[in-house]
């Protein structure tokens, strides 16, 4: 999550230190987005096949390597080469971590144990946002990237005794597993969703940092200030697990969807600190309440590839983050964030009546009863 979310305040920073523009620079994070949501089947078919954990670890060094890469390449075009190919390779962690969840809790238990990773998510967006911006301001940018891969690597040696999750290895073709959850009608419903999903919780939102540079603050500050989503996040997180309880998924998925329909009208009215900071604020509260309901819909979909279906369902969501990502650099590099955020909140409302809407109407693949106490993980 740190290496994913420090890009952001860090723009601004690579296109002054390659002599580039803004657009061409936000490749960096579009690049990131689009292979994090290209390789995801692939890691899916490999859990179903060898292992969650044995995925998770080898994505986890892979991604330090790709670390040192973005921090020694001497020219914008190997650092875009840099950024792609670690989000190939860093999206095998997260998503990867989902499927372990949906194998070790069942559906009904299942949202509380996402919740409880969200708060690691949370932690590692805040300190990733203002780490990025305050190493870019006081040293370099390149020096940021050492950090995530250093942890990448603690994190590799740390899970060796986490136990395998998965019970039954896939044998089936690639390509059919994958066919087999593009049958699922429900499926194909959430994946619609997911790229929407991308667009407003990840595309949109690099730009608040970018934003909040152009009107002349600081790296330093844009990343302090956009580090309240991940501050967010956190305490939304605390609050969701006594919410989530009493809360059909639905109404959770449209409050999540409603906070980040304000937060992108609240940043369009004007970019200074306060509504960015607002802005910030609200999307990590979407976070916690919407992104984690379309993350415990996706582990329930297709239980039976589970690790596919999610996969897909990663792909889905940063194909439309780096659609938002790509899109938008036009209207951020000519400053026009009203209009930016105008369309992104415009998109976040489809999101708001469809996922809404969708997330009602399923009743997930387990009948639900009384919640089973949790198993312990590790």
């Amino acid at each position: 999550m740190a290496d994913r979310f420090a890009v952001a305040p860090m723009l601004i920073p690579i296109a002054v230190s390659y002599r580039a523009s803004l657009t061409t620079a936000s490749g960096a994070a579009s690049l990131y987005y689009l292979a994090y949501g290209l390789m995801p089947p692939v890691y899916g078919v490999l859990s179903d096949r060898f292992g969650r954990v044995r995925v998770i670890r080898l994505a986890l060094v892979g991604t330090a390597l790709a670390d040192l890469f973005s921090a020694l390449a001497p020219s914008l075009s190997l650092l875009l080469i840099a950024r792609f190919i670690t989000g190939a390779i860093a999206c095998g962690v997260f998503p990867t971590t989902l499927v372990y969840l949906g194998d070790r809790f069942p559906f009904a238990a299942r949202q509380q144990a996402v919740a409880k990773v969200l708060v690691w998510i949370a932690l590692g967006t805040a300190a990733g946002t203002i780490a990025g911006g305050l190493i870019a301001h006081l040293l370099t940018w390149r020096a940021f990237f050492l950090i995530p891969g250093a942890i990448a690597v603690a994190a590799a040696i740390g899970l060796r005794g986490v136990p395998e999750s998965l019970t039954a290895r896939s044998t089936e073709n690639p390509i059919r597993q994958i066919a087999s959850v593009l049958s699922h009608g429900s499926a194909l419903v959430l994946l619609g969703l997911a790229v929407l999903d991308g667009a407003v919780m990840f595309g949109f939102v690099t730009y608040l940092a970018p934003a909040l540079e152009a009107g002349g603050s600081s790296p330093a500050i844009a990343g302090a200030v956009v580090a309240g989503y991940g501050l967010s996040v956190l305490i939304c997180t605390r609050a969701f697990g006594a919410v989530a309880r009493h809360a059909p998924a639905a109404l959770l998925l449209a409050g999540g969807a409603s906070t980040l329909t304000a937060g992108y009208l609240i940043a369009a009215t004007g970019q200074t600190v306060a509504t960015i900071l607002a802005a910030s604020v609200l999307a990590g509260a979407a976070y916690a309440f919407m992104q984690s309901t379309f993350q415990t819909w996706a582990t329930d979909v297709v239980p039976e590839a589970r690790g596919t279906a999610t996969s897909l369902f990663a792909t889905a969501i940063f194909a439309g983050a780096a659609l938002a990502t790509a899109g938008a650099a036009g209207l951020a590099s000519s400053h026009d964030y009203r209009a930016l955020f105008l369309v992104a909140a415009l998109i976040t409302l489809a999101v708001l009546v469809g996922g809404s809407v969708g997330r009602w109407r399923y009743r997930g693949s387990e009948t639900v009863g009384d919640v089973p106490p949790e198993r312990p993980i590790g």
